[in-house]
């Protein structure tokens, strides 16, 4: 299955360890996952879980505007795209959850 998570809750808001736990379990799974940072999702690409779960095959996609803002010394391999890109990731995956803070 092709997942698509996207993540748009501040580090310390409980959505971000569901993310985290989810990511990790669909991997183990043998799922295609990918994650899209979108507004304060995107300090995400700081955290230091990032580049063990790039290299078991996530793939990481960020607002460019986010990802400036809220994590611009970051320096994972994300390929930054607006509203054009995630909208196509929403077209090509089987599951889209979302992690946000309410």
């Amino acid at each position: 299955m092709n997942f698509l998570f996207v993540l748009s809750s501040p580090p310390d808001q409980p959505p971000v360890n569901e993310f985290w736990k989810e990511a990790e379990f669909s991997l183990l799974q043998g799922n295609d996952v990918s994650a899209y940072f979108l507004h304060e999702g995107a300090s995400a690409l700081l955290d230091p879980r990032v580049p063990n779960l790039v290299s078991r095959g996530l793939r990481i996609f960020a607002c460019p505007r986010a990802a400036e803002r809220f994590a611009p010394k970051h320096s994972t391999s994300a390929v930054l795209g607006g509203p054009g890109l995630l909208a196509e990731l929403l077209e090509r995956s089987s599951i889209c959850r979302s992690f946000n803070s309410s």
